[in-house]
């Protein structure tokens, strides 16, 4: 990136609105100001109502255009904002005209924020979550994202940092003034280090429960032939998304769907039903469910008294026994048939301790429009599918991959120097390398490849 460039995009979605708002950003922005606008004076962050004209003189729109002076803008760096009207033949003349200014170009996916990053606005923590906040779609996701972008992590990372920087001078005093050495009292050293030590596995094993918030779990509905497993889809997803019949086997291939489970991200799939299939299709298909179940964590069993047999019912204890470490719960359907009760203690009969399997009864033909007994099926899914902590602790909002990797590295140094504080040079060492991380963790050092993933994940505009 040259920094004599000055960039610009659209910050709002391209197409018919009552508002577009262009972003510039670079030493030619007042420049550019002046040029389109034929004013001169720009007062930083005040909101001036402007003619805007092309590069032959004729008026283009007319809007707002607010200045934002360097260092005292988003990007660190002079930077424009164009409100026009949002018109798409408008915004195609604006970037028309904006490319014919000198060094002036159409800016890169996140380009905005790397300059940001790269003029010290903000650590690369902010930024990783910036990035999850604006892909959030659901409130748990807008929650983590929201706690790791304004504070929560970045506080605890520097309680960290600040700690072993400390500790560190005292090794190193140590190291450079041996006479010295036994004056030094290396239990407090010990004490802070097993604290930083603590809340960092804790921040490691919290990540998982982060993660689930924010990228969702798979859920996958499964059972016998003709239980309504795609009726039971169906109603979750309030569409006919999955085709239903009464002859069995009517599904073959899966179906997958997005779905918000009180502010949770889930994806849940219909597989086909579970039985000795009798042609090579259904085989295929039933082939294609035992595989899905193999590598998911997350399961509905959907039941209906039309659908028990002893053959279906050694066909459910079998894949039972397969996912008994994952998360499972039961859909008793067909709740209008007379025989629902009767059917439904044979298969608690049947099938060992499906009755400790938490349960919920239903009828998908008489309950698709009651929208309480939807509401009551969601809140039985989350409380007992889903399983994430909602009282998620904001000191530990960790969930990307390379942040826990690095985090992982600091632990591992930890260690060795509190199994080596009697050897100081060798404390030391390990001490430096865990400090290493933590700047690694804010951007500080050793992190082009990082830097390409998180900014490339922003929109241009961004």
């Amino acid at each position: 990136m040259e920094k004599k460039d000055t960039i610009f995009a659209l910050s709002t979605p391209y197409g018919r609105s009552a508002v577009a708002m262009i972003r510039l950003s670079g030493p030619n922005s007042l420049n550019i100001a002046k040029t389109i606008t034929k004013k001169n004076r720009f007062p930083h962050r005040q909101a001036n109502f402007v003619t805007f004209f092309d590069n032959k003189g004729y008026i283009i729109d007319r809007g707002l255009l607010i200045f934002f002076k360097s260092p005292s803008s988003y990007t660190g760096e002079d930077m424009l904002e164009i409100h026009n009207h949002g018109s798409v033949a408008i915004i195609n003349k604006m970037f028309e005209t904006l490319e014919k200014m000198n060094a002036c170009r159409f800016a890169l996916p996140g380009e905005f924020s790397k300059r940001a990053f790269i003029n010290g606005k903000n650590d690369l923590i902010h930024f990783e979550g910036l990035a999850s906040l604006i892909s959030s779609e659901t409130e748990q996701q807008r929650i983590v994202a929201s706690h790791q972008t304004f504070g929560q992590a970045q506080n605890i990372s520097k309680e960290w940092r600040e700690k072993i920087v400390e500790n560190l001078a005292i090794l190193d005093s140590a190291i450079d003034f041996p006479e010295e050495g036994e004056d030094y009292n290396f239990e407090i050293v010990l004490k802070d280090l097993k604290k930083i030590l603590q809340t960092a596995k804790k921040a490691i094993k919290f990540s998982n429960t982060c993660e689930q918030a924010y990228k969702g779990q798979d859920i996958v509905i499964f059972g016998p032939p003709n239980s309504g497993k795609s009726s039971f889809y169906n109603l979750l997803c309030q569409d006919n998304k999955a085709i239903t019949s009464s002859i069995k086997g009517t599904t073959r291939d899966k179906n997958t769907t997005q779905l918000e489970i009180f502010g949770l991200k889930a994806s849940i799939t219909d597989t086909a039903g579970l039985r000795k299939a009798n042609n090579l299709i259904e085989r295929k298909g039933v082939k294609k469910t035992l595989q899905i179940l193999d590598i998911s964590k997350n399961f509905i069993l959907v039941l209906s008294p039309d659908s028990f047999s002893k053959k279906n019912c050694s066909f459910i204890k079998d894949t039972i026994n397969k996912i008994k470490n994952k998360n499972l719960v039961v859909v008793y359907n067909k709740k209008d048939l007379t025989s629902f009760q009767s059917v439904k203690k044979k298969w608690v009969s049947q099938i060992p301790n499906l009755d400790q399997i938490n349960s919920f009864s239903i009828s998908c033909k008489q309950n698709k429009s009651d929208y309480q007994m939807l509401i009551s099926l969601m809140k039985f899914l989350n409380k007992n599918l889903l399983c994430v902590d909602r009282n998620l602790n904001e000191n530990y909002y960790f969930f990307e991959k390379s942040q826990i990797s690095i985090i992982s590295s600091m632990v591992i140094d930890l260690e060795m120097c509190i199994k080596n504080i009697k050897n100081i040079e060798i404390a030391s060492e390990f001490l430096s390398k865990s400090l290493m991380s933590l700047d690694t963790l804010y951007g500080k050092s050793d992190v082009e490849d990082r830097l390409e993933v998180v900014f490339n994940k922003f929109c241009i505009g961004k």
